[in-house]
């Protein structure tokens, strides 16, 4: 059975709303978000005055789509409507969540022309309703569509535990108003929940009312202004559609284009080979670190001190530091060694900002308190101050915006905007500190825009070709249709070598060797070796360092192992588990496991995708108008 609670708006500043949705009864009513004091004639010009959609789901997932609407031409006659419908919808980094349309038909019961013209590219699936020759139908015309579609139904998953139809009945493409709208879904098992929102994509808005009886869900909504979805959530209890998936298939790669054909031409050869020849020596040139000569790896040249400089040898051996490189937070040294500001970069930081007392991470509850923790609230306990370097005043000013307190749950699908801006800062601090020759981010992405230009450039070229082939130029001009491809190459060549671009300063260098020393530290140190120092809590000083190294749950588990020793501990203070109050209890209470799963939830809430494409729950506190499966446009032609 769904839990349906704490719908909490995750948008904006000011009051936040909620709504307790109980699947119990089988009922569910939302109040009226949106006054009803218009009446659905809102413009002169073109506008749907009533728009009924009908959704019947048969045990496989497969529904019935009919939609009857009134289209008002107003002062604008036309040929008739047109709908679209989305055929593709991204699901994760890889991979594209498609939708399968069958059986489209459509009439006119108020006698309008009903051809459909239907044409599908760029996924989507485009639907064109009326005569090509008959441009001047006016007045209040009625249409009905009806369509099969495949693919639109989210299983039970780790984010909700029932089946859901997670859908925007009307999406954001619509170029024209819409009023008097309602929704009807019926599955074959009784309705556990429902939830609607309506009004601007993102809005939390509930709409206009929302009421379950039996095995369907009604939903409605007095008015959409252009461009303004509708979305609906309904909830079956887990496996009510038998085999039920996703559709997925692997998302085109821009990159991956303009492989050579056989060799018809020396030019085309040469042409590969030599501007593959010329990126690939460019980007060793100036894509390797420098390092000081004569030193060993980890040290600067003191003030005064004139010493060599040359390319970095990677095989020099470091030695193991047992403290991480001073002054040098986590983050940035997460973004030093693998020139990347990672999520898990961002993560780390905000650890080290409750280790530092700005904040406070606190479990939260379970019903059954022999599960492991599945999410945390955040507790401010002290604002931003001079002491923060940018990065990290905007990671917490973003994270708790203008609140006190936020659960992390919360924060899924809301902080992703931000979490770029942070990982920017992160980028401009390292550049700033002198660590590597331009901002790593800046220099892949000029290399990746030169490689994707290229690659256009192929496309230009190969359409002259194609259309010289057709000409009587053809003879004089044979090979010419090598050149695109060995282009191509050149391009996805300058893209490969967009991740080897970034390079290492000298004084980079120095602090990464001392980065890798301490990394040898964390990843190897056994219980008996921990190095403590008076008045200091070794264990949340270098967990943030452990978590940027991926090593955070073997850095807990030595403490833990310390503790189970004897050897006496305190808690940390900023973190609070719920376990038995017993002294060293603590470390008993499965904290090493509880420490890597935050880690591995807060890396995936700061940056979850759309939850309706990759279903996700629109249940459970991060449903927003738009942000389910399907949903399209459309208007008049």
């Amino acid at each position: 059975m769904h839990q349906f609670l704490n719908l909490v708006a995750p948008r904006g500043r000011g009051p936040r709303r909620s709504v307790a949705v109980l699947g119990l009864s089988g009922a569910l009513l939302v109040g009226t978000a949106l006054a009803a004091s218009a009446a659905p004639d809102q413009t002169s010009g073109r506008e749907i005055t009533r728009y009924d959609v009908t959704a019947t789901l048969d045990s496989s997932g497969t529904a019935d789509v009919s939609v009857d609407f009134d289209f008002d031409f107003g002062d604008d006659p036309g040929h008739g409507p047109y709908l679209t419908l989305p055929t593709r919808q991204g699901y994760d980094e890889t991979r594209d969540r498609v939708f399968s349309y069958s059986a489209v038909s459509v009439t006119s019961p108020s006698g309008a022309p009903a051809d459909l013209h239907r044409e599908e590219s760029d996924g989507w699936l485009t639907l064109r309703i009326g005569d090509e020759d008959v441009d001047d139908v006016s007045g209040v015309q009625t249409y009905r569509l009806t369509y099969r579609v495949d693919g639109l139904v989210n299983p039970a998953n780790e984010q909700h535990s029932g089946d859901e139809l997670y859908w925007n009945v009307i999406g954001e493409g619509w170029e024209i108003p819409i009023g008097d709208v309602s929704a009807t879904v019926t599955g074959p098992a009784p309705v556990e929940g429902a939830v609607c929102f309506a009004g601007p994509s993102g809005s939390t808005t509930p709409c206009t009312s929302a009421d379950v009886r039996g095995s369907s869900a009604t939903f409605t909504q007095d008015l959409l202004g252009a461009r303004e979805p509708f979305t609906t959530v309904t909830g079956w209890p887990g496996g009510t559609f038998v085999g039920a998936e996703p559709l997925l298939v692997e998302r085109p790669d821009p990159a991956a284009v303009w492989a050579p054909a056989s060799p018809l031409g020396g030019l085309a050869v040469l042409a590969a080979l030599g501007g593959s020849a010329l990126a690939v020596r460019r980007v060793r040139r100036t894509g390797r670190d420098r390092a000081y000569l004569g030193l060993t790896p980890g040290l600067r040249p003191v003030h005064g001190q004139e010493v060599g400089s040359g390319y970095r040898d990677k095989r020099t051996p470091v030695s193991v530091q047992f403290t991480p490189p001073q002054d040098v937070r986590p983050g940035e040294l997460g973004t030093l060694v693998d020139e990347k500001a990672d999520p898990v970069d961002v993560t780390a930081t905000l650890i080290d900002l409750a280790v530092r007392g700005y904040l406070r991470i606190e479990e939260v509850p379970r019903s059954n308190p022999k599960k492991k923790p599945n999410d945390w609230t955040l507790v401010q306990l002290r604002a931003p101050d001079a002491a923060l370097l940018e990065y990290e005043s905007r990671l917490l000013r973003d994270i708790f915006d203008a609140r006190s307190t936020v659960k992390l749950s919360d924060l899924k699908q809301t902080f992703a905007t931000s979490m770029s801006k942070v990982q920017d800062a992160l980028y401009d601090q390292v550049t700033r500190l002198g660590w590597f020759r331009a901002n790593p981010k800046s220099v892949r992405a000029r290399w990746i825009a030169a490689g994707i230009a290229l690659i256009v450039a192929a496309g230009f070229v190969l359409a002259v070709a194609i259309g010289v082939g057709d000409s009587s130029l053809a003879t004089s001009a044979r090979g010419l249709a090598l050149l695109p491809f060995a282009i191509g190459v050149v391009g996805v060549v300058v893209l490969v070598c967009a991740r080897y671009a970034p390079a290492r300063t000298e004084d980079g260098t120095a602090v990464l060797a001392q980065a890798l020393g301490f990394r040898t530290y964390l990843t190897t140190a056994e219980a008996d070796q921990i190095r403590f120092e008076e008045g200091q809590d070794v264990f949340s000083r270098y967990l943030p360092y452990a978590i940027v190294f991926g090593v955070a749950e073997r850095w807990a588990r030595v403490f833990s192992e310390l503790a189970a020793q004897g050897r006496a501990l305190d808690a940390p203070g900023w973190y609070v588990g719920y376990y038995d109050p017993l002294p060293g209890m603590f470390w008993a209470s499965g904290f090493a496991s509880s420490m890597d799963r935050f880690q591995t939830v807060a890396t995936e809430s700061l940056t979850a995708p759309t939850p309706g494409s990759s279903g996700d729950s629109g249940f459970s506190g991060g449903g927003f108008s738009g942000g389910g499966v399907g949903g399209g446009g459309g208007g008049g032609w």
